[in-house]
Parts: structure tokens; sequence; C-alpha cells
């Protein structure tokens, strides 16, 4: 059976999803939104209020003709309440999620009909780059829960990627030997829930560690855990409910294991979970440190007068330096938050008081403009005081694909390895 056959025939006959799948798997109060839908005529506006796209797509999911007008077809729909039902708490799930997630698990796990009926137009960033394509992500995610309830999660975690900024990490010593087993072999969700008990039992702290899921993406191996970070109370509209604030651990671990990206709200937990996993798959103590790669200041300096110039397609948009030519060597920031460049600005600065960025010692950090988005960038100096310098940015600015890119078009076009401003 096709894909597109699949997803069109598992809608009418899917059992309702649990309330544990929507509160406990996905974090989302369906308690609070099945309440909005008691009241008269509220799924009725809500089915008016969707999509052309959105309506199409239910109605192919619900075995429905899609011939005719979109309101035509969504009469029809008002005649389904309760296969729409799921439907109207997939859309309130959406909320606040992104579009490069849904699409990134929409790709790998449905035809590409169905997700090209998800298309709604095009995005052009830049002149120079090919255009991309931009998606009714509702229309994907009703898609996606028709056919497999849980790639929902897949959406929840993956959006977490998106958003987060990792620190990359690297083992402090590599081991001698390589074990047997490939490094994706060996983590299995029984090794994994192991590992997490035994960081629990070391801490001793009461914390609860969960695992949520491991996916693999593009070469990388993703764990991701819910932890109970500390105690916390909220407050549910009539008493007071005590309980654990939760933090997301996130490893993206590299396909050999020696090497893992971590984003988490802790520091040190985090640290000691992928640590025992690097320790039980090479079957030494392992211990992951932060990354560092060095590039000499005249390398750096190329680069930062080319992205002033704007001749590599970046352009600074927020500079700060200290030890400014202005009178007592203030500290000076410059900024605009409409143009794609300060070149003029900065140009006008050194012409009016001298030279503002000839020295990387004294510039504390840039932004560039890059796919539309503002990225800073640091020079940590190498602690030897020698000129060579570790340039870091701001990667919770941009999605997973565009880290990638943006480190690509860096280390390709000016020989700069950049790595996350996040450190553990």
């Amino acid at each position: 059976m096709s894909k597109a056959a699949a997803v069109v025939e598992s809608a009418p006959s899917q059992k309702a999803a649990p309330e544990a799948f929507w509160e406990n798997g996905l974090e989302f109060n369906a308690a609070h939104a099945e309440q909005s839908l008691a009241e008269a005529e509220t799924l009725r506006e809500w089915t008016d209020a969707l999509t052309g796209r959105q309506v199409r797509m239910l109605s192919r999911l619900l075995g429905m003709s899609s011939e005719g007008s979109v309101q035509n077809v969504r009469t029809e729909l008002y005649a389904r309440p309760d296969a729409l039902h799921p439907f109207f708490l997939v859309q309130q799930f959406a909320k606040g999620k992104s579009e490069i997630a849904a699409v990134e698990v929409a790709r790998e796990n449905l035809d590409p009909e169905t997700v090209g009926l998800c298309v709604r137009g095009k995005r052009v960033r830049r002149e120079e780059e090919v255009a991309e394509d931009r998606y009714d992500k509702v229309a994907l995610l009703f898609a996606l829960y028709a056919h497999d309830r849980d790639l929902l999660k897949q959406v929840l975690h993956f959006d977490k990627v998106h958003k987060k900024g990792f620190a990359s990490m690297v083992l402090a010593d590599v081991p001698h030997k390589t074990p047997k087993a490939s490094f994706e072999t060996f983590l299995t969700d029984k090794v994994m829930r192991g590992i997490l008990d035994a960081h629990q039992h070391a801490c001793r702290d009461g914390s609860v560690c969960e695992l949520q899921g491991i996916w693999q993406r593009e070469g990388r191996i993703y764990v991701f855990i819910r932890r109970t970070e500390r105690p916390d109370h909220i407050h549910d509209g009539r008493s007071i409910v005590h309980g654990f604030r939760a933090e997301w651990i996130v490893l993206d671990f590299a396909s050999d294991g020696d090497q893992v990206n971590v984003a988490s709200n802790s520091v040190s937990e985090p640290l000691d979970v992928a640590n025992r996993v690097a320790s039980t798959y090479f079957g030494v103590e392992c211990r992951f440190v932060n990354e560092q790669t060095m590039t000499d200041a005249p390398t750096i300096m190329k680069f930062i007068e080319a992205t002033r110039s704007g001749t590599n397609g970046l352009g600074i948009v927020e500079a700060c330096v200290t030890n400014s030519p202005l009178r007592g060597a203030a500290k000076v920031r410059l900024s605009h938050e409409d143009s794609p460049s300060l070149r003029e600005s900065l140009d006008h600065f050194d012409d009016a008081f001298g030279p503002m960025m000839d020295s990387l010692q004294n510039i504390e950090w840039i932004k560039v403009l890059y796919r539309g988005k503002r990225v800073g960038l640091q020079f940590e100096q190498d602690e030897s005081g020698d000129e060579r310098y570790t340039v870091r940015y701001t990667d919770q600015r941009l999605n997973a694909f565009e880290r990638r890119r943006f480190e690509q078009e860096i280390r390709d076009g000016h020989g700069i390895s950049v790595l996350s401003t996040e450190k553990r």
C-alpha cells in the first residue's frame, strides 16, 4: 500500500488518542481545548476558519470527495463532527510549533503527493538563493496525525531542535579501540533507560529522567530526555498544584559517538548522561569537553571586512567595541534595526572619530544578517594570549538546517570554523 493510500484509509478507523497521548506525550492541554468544543457552534466556527488546503486535506483524510469548491467541501465536513474532533486538537497543538519541524517529519513519513498538497507558496530570502516552498503547517499535521499520531511526538521533539542552542562537545581523550557494534546499533531504548537509571541513582537528588525518544536524522542520533529540574508549583484555576519544573535535554550524537551537541537548561546533568553513554559504548571512562577550534586574527579580520562591505552576502547590522577612538575610550555599540547593513554608519564613524573596528581585541561582538535573521558572533581569544581566536555564534537564532548552511558557508568561504555560544 502506498503512503498516500495509507493516509486516506487510516483516518476513519483510527481510534481516538487517549488523554495521556495529548497531556503527557505532547504536553498539550487537551482537556482545556475540549472544554471550548463543548460550546455551541465552536466546531462549525472552527471549520469555517480552516484554509482551503486544510479543508481539502481533511476531506482527503476522511475518505470524502474533495472535488468542487472549497465551500462545498467545507459544507460536507459539517456533517462529520465526531471525525473532526481529533483534528481540532491537532490544530490547537500546532500553535507555536515551527513549520520546519512539521515539514521535516512529513517529508520522511508521507508520500510526496500529500506533502505537495500542503505547499502554499514560495519564499526567497536573498536574490541569489533558490526559492523555498512554504507550507500549510496545520494541513501537514493533519496528514501526520492520520498516518500515525505518534509522528506528532517527533514534531514536538524536533521543534525543540530547531529552537534551542546546542553546545558542541568532543571527547577529551579519543578511545584507542573502536567497538565492533556501531553506535547506532548500540544506542537502543533499553540501553538508554539503563544509563538514565544509573544517572539518577548517582545523583540522589530526587530528579526523574524520562526517555522520550531516540531518532535518527541525516547521520545524527538524537536522544530526547524530559527531566524534573526543580520543585515548582502552578495554579490550575482552582488551587495550587505542586510538582516539578520539567526541562528537556537533547543529546545530538555523531554517528560514531565521539561528538555530541547538548541542549538543556542544566549544565552538569546532561553532561553526565552524555559521558555515561560514551563510557558504556567505548568500554572505558570517557569525558566530553567544550569543543574549541582556533582561527588566526588576520583571517577573522578579512571576514569582518568582507561582511562590513557586503561582498560575502552578509552584512553587519550591529557592532559593539571596547576602547573606541572616542575620548575616554568608551565602549560603543552601533545598531540599526531596519537596515541590512551598518556600512554607511561605520564609515561615517571612522571618518569622524577614527577606525572603530581595526583591532579584533577590541571587538566584543558583531551581529550579521543571515537569511533575514540577526546572528551574533563573538571572538574568544586563546588563553595563551597569541593572536588566535575561537569564533562563536548565537545558533539558537537559526533552525538546524540554517545552522549547517551558515557554518559551511563561513568555513568554505573564509576558512573559519564557527561554534555555538552555548557551552557546558
